[in-house]
């Protein structure tokens, strides 16, 4: 009877070694897939952080403008002054917006917002890397016996690693459109 109860656990100890192993397998695979599942966590966090930095800016912009036109009928921002420009009723001409190369505030048609109006007061936040921007075009609203004044601002917001290519296009980060109809 001895014998036999030495023989039986023998057996045990190779079936326990491979149910060992089996489990060491299996907490390695999971401890592998929480750690990947963390990183990614991590990445769509950041996604969405920069994300909201960019809409945030975006609407600093859109809301400073449309304030700006319906108090003085042109954008000022710093040194720079926009009058809007008009925009063809009969469909002939393309909205400006539209154009990328109209947003660089050198052509004369978009504004980038001041700094000091978008940036943290707070010494220790980061700052943005490129300034919201916006951009008026101007349209006749026919209403009743007269004709009104309608203005489409649009607005785009950056997030702080927005980055642009050589070509002009966006390399990296992100970048939020906003876009309202306000009249006077």
């Amino acid at each position: 009877m001895k014998a036999r109860a030495s023989a039986g656990r023998k057996q045990w100890r190779g079936v326990v070694l491979i149910v060992a192993l089996i489990l060491l397998i299996l907490i390695s695979f999971l401890a592998a897939l929480a750690a990947r599942h963390a990183v990614s966590g991590e990445q769509v966090s950041n996604a969405l952080r920069t994300n909201t930095v960019a809409f945030q800016a975006a609407e600093t912009a859109l809301r400073f403008c449309e304030d700006q036109i319906l108090r003085h009928g042109m954008v000022v921002s710093g040194d720079t002054t926009r009058v809007p420009q008009p925009y063809s009723l009969d469909g002939t001409a393309p909205e400006l917006w539209r154009t990328r190369a109209n947003w660089d505030p050198a052509k004369g048609i978009a504004v980038a917002i001041d700094t000091g109006i978008v940036d943290s007061k707070d010494s220790a936040a980061r700052r943005l890397g490129f300034p919201p921007r916006c951009m008026v075009e101007e349209r006749r609203l026919n209403e009743g016996d007269g004709r009104r004044r309608a203005f489409l601002v649009t607005a785009v917001g950056f997030s702080p690693d927005y980055r642009l290519a050589g070509s002009g296009k966006p390399e990296s980060g992100g970048e939020v459109w906003l876009q309202s109809t306000v009249s006077r």
